[in-house]
């Protein structure tokens, strides 16, 4: 299915949801493949999983993250662009979404040893993994006997791979990029932000002298950089900058094969900008003290009232935007480069048969995965909000450092249910007061009750597992993969699923 035909289903919620807004139960309503729907619309298979398997319960669905793959590589067809798409490990741990990929042409970033050693067991050959992230001495190592391209964070790091790779008998040069951050051209206004990765870019000239030093011993592919999402002012300035020194290079007697322009494309939470719109002004408005706080204990999700003057910023990231995934990807490798007379990075490389290299990160995992929740039970908390207490926590769902503010879908175990007057406020198991799944306000069309199960929508990048830990020895969740055949939904366990043996027939 192409990403454009996949947009368009997801906009047809937006066209259903009309133009009213109901301000006193503002809604965010998610954005949903229509497969997951249809899963959803199970609820016979749905209720029978989490009974069976657990509560929490993730659910993965590896095909789509096969669709995704082939939409950001189709950006790089129709600009007859080479290079390699490199899908993080990081944000899951899923081990089907890994075998699935191992399908297609994507590379896999992996960030530890453990990573690596998951990789290689996922199908995924050494020439096709890029190792991140800082690098003890045995990642560094069974990244060097693998041959696995290292994506250099500091000159120590570099020192070691001479030694290291000086030791092993085949001869071979260590594949390595060169990390940098820092970038403070004059021509844009930014704050500068420090950073514990990478070198600093004023260190080029030198970093560039030791390359050459050691050409004998580094095959080195060219200079790179990560921004997190959203963070578009400094990309064009770091990719003129990478520019140049990759230019410099070659002029130096190097053969740089590219640049990696890293990750931070979004994903679109949201089915509705009006809807996401509205509930961020009826937010303010409750920090203003205009209607009823739609917060818990008003915490204002960053927001403040200061003498009636709303001050702050929001503490969870934009849901809906207009350009995201692939596209995102395309205005920044086509947006103009004043100090390249105006050319596209697209552009440059293309006609310099020059190598791109990403790591789209959360924007490959948009909607692989969804996390089920049972409900404990419904009460009222000390000042009178609304709880729904569900069996699963804090750490099942990553959502104090990216909090998730659309609505999780309500599946009733029967249909006799109260009406919610009020909006309600979703806890977790543990014996902590601050044990909030959503810090904010929702409004199902019913009070959930025991019994009931609670989804909650896109949750794979960053979300389901990053965080996990067995504290006070609660659940961790377990993964099932799903997949959507001709005769109905078949179920896996996440590590039993293996695509080539389903496709054969084989179970």
């Amino acid at each position: 299915m192409s990403n454009a035909l996949r947009k368009d289903e997801l906009c047809l919620a937006d066209q259903m949801l009309g133009s009213a807004i109901d301000r006193a139960r503002p809604r965010v309503r998610a954005a949903i493949h229509p497969m997951i729907e249809r899963f959803l619309a199970d609820q016979s298979l749905v209720f029978s999983l989490v009974d069976g398997v657990g509560s929490p319960l993730n659910i993965m669905f590896p095909d789509h993250i096969a669709d995704t793959i082939n939409s950001f590589q189709k950006i790089y067809d129709d600009r007859q662009l080479q290079g390699r798409i490199f899908y993080t490990s990081k944000p899951n741990k899923s081990a089907a979404l890994k075998k699935r990929a191992a399908l297609t042409n994507v590379g896999l970033d992996v960030s530890s040893e453990g990573e690596l050693k998951n990789a290689l067991a996922s199908g995924f050959h050494p020439s096709r993994i890029e190792a991140t992230g800082p690098k003890n001495a045995d990642y560094l190592s069974l990244c060097l006997q693998q041959d696995v391209l290292i994506n250099v964070d500091n000159m120590t790091e570099m020192a070691q791979i001479i030694v290291m790779q000086s030791l092993l008998p085949s001869g071979k040069k260590a594949r390595i990029l060169v990390r940098l951050d820092g970038f403070k051209p004059d021509r844009v206004k930014f704050t500068a932000q420090d950073s514990a990765f990478a070198n600093n870019v004023e260190h080029a000239p030198a970093i560039i002298n030791y390359l050459v030093a050691h050409k004998d011993v580094l095959d080195f592919h060219g200079f790179s950089f990560h921004f997190n999402a959203g963070d578009y002012i400094r990309r064009p300035p770091a990719i003129e900058t990478i520019l140049q020194l990759t230019f410099e290079c070659m002029n130096r007697g190097l053969s740089p094969r590219g640049i990696d322009i890293g990750g931070g494309y979004r994903i679109r939470y949201a089915a509705s900008q009006d809807e996401w719109n509205a509930y961020v002004e009826e937010l303010k408005a409750s920090v203003l003290g205009q209607r009823d706080s739609l917060t818990w204990n008003d915490s204002g999700l960053g927001f403040r009232n200061e003498g009636g003057v709303l001050k702050g910023a929001p503490n969870f990231m934009e849901h809906y935007h207009k350009d995201d995934g692939p596209q995102d990807l395309a205005s920044v490798i086509d947006a103009p480069l004043p100090l390249f007379d105006g050319q596209s990075l697209s552009r440059i490389l293309s006609d310099s048969l020059m190598d791109l290299y990403v790591e789209p990160g959360r924007a490959l995992l948009d909607q692989c995965g969804i996390t089920l929740s049972r409900v404990n039970l419904n009460k009222q908390s000390m000042m009178g909000e609304q709880l729904v207490v569900l069996d699963m926590n804090r750490t099942n769902l990553n959502a104090t450092q990216l909090k998730l503010m659309t609505d999780p879908v309500v599946l009733y175990r029967t249909q006799n249910r109260k009406a919610a007057d009020d909006g309600v406020m979703y806890v977790g198991n543990l014996c902590l007061t601050h044990d909030m799944i959503q810090y904010h306000k929702t409004f199902p069309d019913f009070i959930p009750e025991t019994g009931d199960i609670v989804a909650f929508i896109n949750t794979a990048a960053y979300q389901m597992d990053f965080a996990e830990t067995h504290v006070l020895q609660q659940r961790i969740a377990e993964k099932i993969a799903v997949v959507e055949t001709e005769s109905g939904f078949r179920w896996f366990r996440d590590d039993l699923y293996n695509p080539l043996a389903l496709k054969i027939g084989a179970y």
